[in-house]
């Protein structure tokens, strides 16, 4: 039913507005160390432990091709939990800023420009007006290619093995 209304994290990148539906996050918590992972995307920016779970985290400036943020500007990590290939994954999104929660139904939400767009359509479900700025809502489960998604798959679970077998090794 299209008038019924869903909630939605929006969070900014440097100069954009972009919002999430909460029912994809798990939780956004302030910048933690993370342990980098080799033979990675570049915008994969490392792992943490969350909960007893290594969780890969990427950062959506350099996944959105934006400038980088200025050091020493303090991000968020917004947990994500989502399913690829049928299969469910936890996954960290940095950001610049969590700016609110909001109510939306599906008739707030118009069709995203494919047009002069730098974004992928893929993972755009459409735009919102919010206090006067346009607001970009993403399919975040749709944000990595399949091809993304199975090397970061590989390497969390590399990851995962090593510290496995040094717990064992203890």
């Amino acid at each position: 039913m299209k008038n019924e209304k869903s909630t939605y994290l929006f969070f900014r990148l440097h100069d954009e507005i972009f919002g999430v539906n909460v029912n994809n996050i798990v939780e956004s918590i302030e910048m933690q160390e993370l342990t980098p992972i080799p033979h990675t995307p570049e915008f994969m920016k490392g792992v943490f432990v969350f909960r007893g779970h290594v969780v890969p985290v990427i950062d959506l400036r350099k996944k959105f091709m934006i400038e980088e943020a200025p050091p020493g500007q303090k991000r968020y990590i917004i947990i994500s939990s989502f399913e690829i290939k049928e299969e469910q994954q936890t996954m960290g999104f940095i950001v610049d800023k969590l700016i609110d929660v909001v109510s939306l139904s599906e008739y707030d939400i118009n069709d995203f420009p494919e047009i002069g767009s730098r974004y992928n359509i893929e993972f755009v479900k459409g735009v919102v007006k919010y206090k006067d700025e346009l607001t970009i809502i993403l399919n975040i489960e749709k944000i990595l290619s399949s091809v993304e998604a199975d090397i970061i798959k590989k390497a969390t679970s590399n990851v995962n093995s090593e510290a496995h077998k040094q717990e064992e090794n203890e």
